[in-house]
């Protein structure tokens, strides 16, 4: 699995206004600090069993040149992977795809994409951490074991929203 493919696609969006004051959203209960925190810290033995996820790999990247601490989880039922990340992407920058729909998760406004493939479907939730990072999931399958397990789109932005969310309490709690 690699992150490089799918991280560069928030990478080329262009610069919009904040969306801080659309009534759609909730506005930020705090910001979060993640300094020397790494995505691969957040979810625990627990949380990963819950989630099908097994033990997470460090896979950083970088996104305009700005680090992009990347975990890299394998599906434990080998047909989702997720990828938890922190981006140097504000979510009103998130917001500005044309693709993006803004949801809530735990009271903190989001981002959720869906990018639809012939081979490589992924679902992507960006949470508004501060005003200058975003906590992403992403989850994604090839086309062939989506198809196999039954699994649509959908299935993958709610794995995706479980991931960041089990993410998000780790860091408010931690």
């Amino acid at each position: 699995m690699s992150a490089a493919a799918i991280v560069g696609l928030t990478s080329c969006m262009s610069q919009s206004p904040d969306s801080a004051g659309d009534p759609a959203l909730p506005a930020r209960p705090a910001a979060v600090d993640v300094g020397g925190r790494h995505p691969c810290e957040l979810l625990d033995t627990a949380q990963r069993s819950d989630l099908d996820l097994r033990d997470g790999k460090v896979d950083d990247a970088t996104i305009g040149d700005l680090p992009a601490p990347t975990c890299g989880y394998l599906g434990s039922d080998e047909t989702v992977d997720v990828n938890l990340q922190f981006i140097p992407v504000p979510v009103s920058r998130l917001l500005s795809d044309p693709r993006a729909v803004p949801i809530d998760v735990a009271g903190y406004r989001a981002a959720e994409t869906v990018y639809p493939s012939g081979s490589y479907p992924s679902c992507e939730v960006g949470v508004d951490i501060d005003d200058s990072t975003s906590l992403r999931a992403q989850a994604m399958a090839t086309s062939s074991n989506l198809q196999r397990s039954g699994m649509t789109d959908s299935d993958l932005c709610a794995r995706a929203r479980a991931v960041v969310s089990a993410a998000l309490s780790s860091l408010l709690h931690h």
